[in-house]
């Protein structure tokens, strides 16, 4: 009787681990997703410490340049700058056989001066499905307790989904520069065409990203606006150079064929479905708040937010920009400009914020 009820707890114990895991698994698999590398990172940590109920845990990364582990962040007793070469056997052993280790009493072993201040360490690899991310270490459970196999099953559940989510984020990282790095030698090409553009689009993208942020856009809104303004004249490839270049006032013609760039550099990207936003940003960034004077019509909110920003970013950076037509005007008199037309071409949030920034810094970036 009793080795039956023996067998029956231990069941009962193994059943309620096995809940707990895939408990965890579920919830890190929802709570890695499109996160940044370094929220990632942040989130393993304290997912670590408060599941495992450690004092100290810390993300290691693999350098693929020099082979050595560096800290990518932490909490609790831990060296930032100490880096692991592949002599660092411990936490390099784990990586190599894609297993953790674990080590209760390490004063104990061999290994006592590794990490030192360290009574109970535990490490686990972090992989990716094609590559070594690094390593998680964490250390000295409350209460002075010791690791259980429960505890390895966790943590590797933790490393597994966030060695994924990892690669994943790496991936996008750098498919992300290869787009921009893309979009910027566009830019460049188009710019190089008419020299009273050149470094337009940057200065109007640091100006829209400024703005963005104290609207508090944020991650992928903020790419999104840092695209639309790095792409936002893209419609001028199809504007006559003699046009873009000629060096006195505009006629009415030559306004209306200038006025077109919007919709041309929307039809442009039309065939990118992934890029709507950005689109419409584009086709939109010339619309005026209350209506009057838009070139599709549009007004008040029915402008999408990300096209009311550029509208003032491009806005002042032409006004403070020399044209062929007219020499550029001063800083604090283009900003009076703006604030004029708060209200009427400007959505007055975004002049708001615009205020907020101009007024607490120097630009850095000045026009030519």
């Amino acid at each position: 009787m009793n080795n039956y009820k023996d067998d029956l707890a231990a069941t009962v114990q193994e059943l309620s681990h096995a809940y707990e895991e895939l408990s965890l698994l579920y919830r890190v698999a929802g709570m890695f997703a499109s996160l940044s590398i370094d929220d990632i990172c942040s989130r393993m940590v304290d997912e670590a410490i408060d599941t495992l109920g450690v004092k100290t845990a810390a993300v290691l990364f693999l350098d693929d340049k020099t082979g050595v582990l560096y800290t990518k962040i932490s909490r609790g007793s831990w060296d930032n700058t100490r880096t692991f070469s592949r002599d660092a056997e411990v936490i390099w052993k784990t990586i190599q056989t894609r297993k953790p280790l674990a080590f209760c009493r390490i004063a104990e072993t061999p290994y006592r001066d590794y990490i030192p201040g360290v009574r109970s360490l535990m490490v686990c690899p972090i992989q990716g499905k094609v590559k070594t991310i690094g390593a998680i270490v964490v250390a000295d459970k409350e209460g002075d307790q010791e690791f259980f196999s429960s505890d390895t099953k966790l943590l590797m559940a933790i490393s597994s989904q966030a060695g994924l989510s990892v690669e994943n984020a790496m991936l996008h990282a750098e498919l992300e520069g290869l787009l921009l790095g893309a979009i910027r030698s566009l830019v460049k090409a188009l710019e190089a065409t008419s020299h009273w553009t050149a470094g337009h689009t940057e200065r109007v993208t640091e100006y829209a990203l400024a703005i963005g942020r104290l609207l508090n856009l944020q991650g992928d809104l903020l790419e999104k606006l840092k695209i639309s303004s790095l792409l936002h004249d893209i419609g001028k490839i199809a504007t006559p150079r003699e046009i873009l270049n000629k060096n006195c006032a505009l006629s009415e013609s030559e306004l209306i064929e200038i006025k077109k760039h919007p919709g041309v550099g929307a039809e442009i990207l039309g065939e990118m479905v992934q890029f709507n936003e950005v689109i419409l940003c584009i086709k939109y960034h010339h619309e005026h708040w209350d209506g009057k004077n838009s070139l599709f019509g549009l007004k008040y909110e029915e402008i999408p937010l990300l096209a009311r920003i550029l509208s003032v970013a491009d806005t002042f950076d032409a006004l403070t920009s020399d044209r062929p037509y007219r020499p550029r005007r001063e800083r604090q008199e283009a900003i009076q400009e703006i604030k004029r037309c708060s209200g009427s071409q400007f959505d007055p949030a975004v002049v708001a914020a615009f205020l907020a920034w101009v007024n607490s810094t120097t630009l850095q970036y000045q026009a030519p």
